[in-house]
């Protein structure tokens, strides 16, 4: 006998979400119109929210995120590798077509989710064996490993995102305190090698993270030039196309990596709180699916998402407001860039799917 299916419920139940993802697509599309100079900035930038949305809502009606299987994910996952090891090689990060480029790295995300949420629900457990542990940690450290010459901080916050990620899953204490202490060791002896090996940029954010007024026409000028922008916002903003530092060309990386100080800017401290209470919301969604799922890769997969979308935003803000050191890592929705954009909605499609398809579960 089939369960009943109450339709209603499902729509009450998720509309909201989707409103919510509607909501800050447009205000990303306006946050990109501000910041535009040019009419093909902005153009890109629609088109590429709007395939996101598309896909999003294909995926969530047309596929079942249970029919996903190894078979699929492995061969993505090897061909993925493939791909960056390419570009390690030729020292790249972009591959190009024309107009269009797009970041490989940025689709390591929902692979990795996939994969890990995959292997781990064949054997679920409040506690990971230590060789599945050990498993998921290779499989995290290739891609990593990959990246790390041409993008360090995008590799490093990445492994941020997914050992939180197997804590969630269930890493044993013990286990945990022993690698921690491990991790701190290998840190404390490598670190002069690492540190000699960085870029004078990298070095340069780190400078002008720790020693802000010495360096604030050189490394610091980007976070001084956020903060002002921010703080120049108040309460309401300036308004639209109205902000002096957004105007003036004062804010570096004003599309990609600032473009939430643009927003703040533009539109005080109430539109920084519509747009965090919304985000807010979507991560509060992706946990509750993640505990309401009724299977445990639907619970790893939302968990997984949620937790790579968490992070995102943290390390991004944390740049911008000078409470972490400036990255490279773009804000969902308000970021121009393609990859990013369809990586977010590809990590919402997976949390939408878990949501829709747990009605059909008995």
């Amino acid at each position: 006998m089939k369960p009943q299916i109450n339709f209603k419920e499902i729509f009450i139940e998720n509309i909201w979400k989707i409103l919510t993802v509607f909501s800050l697509s447009f205000f990303g599309i306006l946050n990109q119109w501000i910041i535009a100079e040019n009419s093909n900035i902005f153009w890109k930038n629609l088109i590429w929210h709007i395939v996101g949305l598309s896909f999003l809502l294909s995926f969530i009606w047309l596929i079942d995120y249970r029919k996903i299987t190894l078979s699929i994910i492995w061969p993505c996952y090897l061909f993925l590798l493939l791909i960056l090891f390419i570009l390690m090689i030729f020292k790249k990060r972009w591959i190009e077509f024309g107009i269009f480029s797009f970041q490989p790295g940025e689709y390591v995300k929902p692979i990795l989710i996939l994969l890990i949420s995959l292997l781990a629900s064949k054997e679920p457990s409040p506690h990971l064996k230590f060789k599945n542990l050990l498993k998921f940690l290779i499989i995290i450290i290739f891609p990593l490993i990959l990246i790390l010459p041409t993008d360090l901080d995008h590799a490093i916050i990445m492994g941020i995102m997914f050992i939180s990620f197997l804590i969630f899953i269930g890493v044993p204490k013990r286990i945990l305190l022993l690698l921690g202490v491990f991790t701190l060791i290998i840190g404390f002896i490598l670190f002069p090698l690492i540190w000699n090996k960085l870029e004078s940029h990298q070095k340069g954010r780190i400078y002008g993270y720790l020693y802000r007024e010495k360096y604030e026409r050189t490394w610091s000028y980007q976070l001084n030039q956020a903060l002002i922008a921010i703080g120049s916002g108040g309460i309401w903003g300036h308004g639209f196309k109205k902000g002096w530092s957004t105007r003036l060309h004062y804010l570096p990386a004003k599309h990609t990596d600032l473009s939430f100080a643009v927003w703040a800017e533009t539109w005080g401290f109430i539109g920084i709180s519509i747009v965090l209470f919304l985000y807010g919301y979507l991560l509060y969604s992706g946990i509750k699916i993640s505990q309401k799922a009724k299977d445990w890769f639907g619970k790893y997969l939302s968990l997984g998402a949620t937790l790579v979308l968490f992070w995102q935003a943290f390390f991004n803000i944390g740049g911008c407001t000078g409470l972490l050191p400036m990255t490279s890592i773009p804000f969902p929705f308000l970021s121009y860039g393609g990859s990013i954009t369809i990586s977010v909605y590809f990590l919402l499609s997976l949390i939408f799917n878990v949501s829709l398809r747990r009605y059909f579960l008995k």
